[in-house]
């Protein structure tokens, strides 16, 4: 039965145990909420609460908890947002990301505030999550296909559901594998992708779109509030022209004239090729669509395309990571290694860094045979799949 519902709180998780395929309702303390607010806050306090300092980040007893915040599934602007916690087996540290998308509003939906996943699979499964209970499936016939892939099939064996899965990277353990939803929405930073792969976990998905909405305990002020906000993105230039006309890659030419533009492994802060691989130079030769994630009135995000590929973005953080800190002035280039990034599940930011890096090793001879800032056939390996994002 479910608990009554507080203002922004259905005062509720869900604890599944992998191990033994068990799934527990256990109730969230309304002064743990208010006190760790949000759903960062709330997977802070939760991992803390399970001394994760003795926690193997890639072993059974690592928690991985998806929280949404008190907004979420509201009719607030750019609410849809929710958040992932572990401890990071790229840094060690405790570590939170966060995405768009619908899966966190369709989650918070059927009536919890987190999930909290715990132990390992013995063989590849995915959860399903649904308004009729919680089942563990087998996803052998998923493993080893990619995130396109399978969020297509998700989505075909389970109708009007979202999901959150993982690629190659994360089953194969790359440490900045990252968790992927609609398509090019990821939790990219700090591998916690490779969390999930380590408890061969492919995919959780949340069916249907429940009417367990959280409740404002005064809805006419809350809905003033909303209306007054939303104003406000209207009238600002930033969120109602530059970032939908442009997208978040309005920021290249705006950071490389304040010679804030991370250039050559962070060497450099400005980029002579920074036009070539602008917002505008985007929306000039590639952007084929504007889109919004769920509850987001402002629509930042861009479908593309390339003269053989297409898929979702890139936002400002992989052009400047797989194009000006590489050297790379070629967008078309940047474009299909974001695609391959999305196909896999790698963080795209860390990939771009980690190129980055052997370039500048190889320029101050510590590298033989590696590549060179500005080769644009360094990210031929990630752009020679002949794949097409879906």
């Amino acid at each position: 039965m479910t608990p009554p519902m507080t203002a922004a709180w259905h005062g509720r998780g869900l604890h599944v145990d992998l191990t033994s395929a068990r799934a527990t309702d256990v109730p969230l303390d309304p002064d743990v909420a208010r006190a760790y607010l949000g759903g960062r806050g709330l997977g802070s306090y939760l991992l803390h609460s399970r001394s994760l300092h003795a926690v193997d980040p890639l072993g059974p007893a690592n928690p991985l908890i998806f929280a949404t915040g008190p907004l979420t599934g509201t009719g607030a602007p750019a609410a849809g947002r929710y958040s992932v916690s572990a401890r990071s087996p790229l840094t060690g540290t405790v570590f939170d990301g966060n995405s768009g998308g619908a899966f966190g509003v369709v989650f918070k939906r059927l009536g919890y505030d987190y999930l909290l996943v715990d132990g390992a699979l013995t063989a590849p499964g995915y959860v399903v999550i649904g308004r009729q209970g919680v089942s563990v499936r087998e996803a052998g016939d998923l493993w080893g296909t990619d995130v396109p892939t399978a969020l297509r099939l998700l989505r075909e064996r389970h109708p009007a559901s979202e999901a959150a899965v993982i690629g190659p990277a994360g089953e194969n353990g790359v440490l900045f594998a990252s968790i992927v939803n609609n398509r090019g929405r990821s939790i990219g930073r700090g591998g916690l992708g490779a969390v999930m792969g380590a408890k061969r976990l492919k995919a959780i998905v949340v069916e249907g779109d429940g009417d367990l909405r959280p409740c404002p305990a005064d809805d006419e002020r809350f809905r003033f509030v909303v209306y007054e906000a939303t104003k406000m993105l209207k009238s600002n230039p930033i969120t109602s022209q530059a970032l939908p006309e442009f997208g978040t890659a309005v920021l290249v030419n705006v950071l490389n004239q304040a010679g804030a533009f991370p250039t050559r492994n962070f060497r450099e802060s400005q980029f002579e090729h920074a036009e070539d691989i602008s917002g505008e130079a985007l929306r000039k030769g590639f952007t084929r669509k504007r889109s919004a994630c769920r509850g987001c009135a402002i629509g930042c995000a861009r479908r593309t395309a390339t003269a053989t590929q297409s898929g979702e973005g890139p936002e400002y953080e992989t052009i400047w990571a797989l194009g000006a800190d590489c050297g790379v002035g070629d967008l078309s280039a940047i474009l299909e290694a974001s695609y391959a990034c999305n196909r896999l599940g790698l963080d795209t930011i860390t990939a771009g860094s980690t190129i980055a890096c052997a370039m500048e090793l190889t320029d101050v001879g510590l590298i033989t045979s590696g590549p060179h800032f500005g080769d644009g056939a360094a990210l031929a390996p990630l752009r020679s799949e002949e794949h097409t994002s879906d």
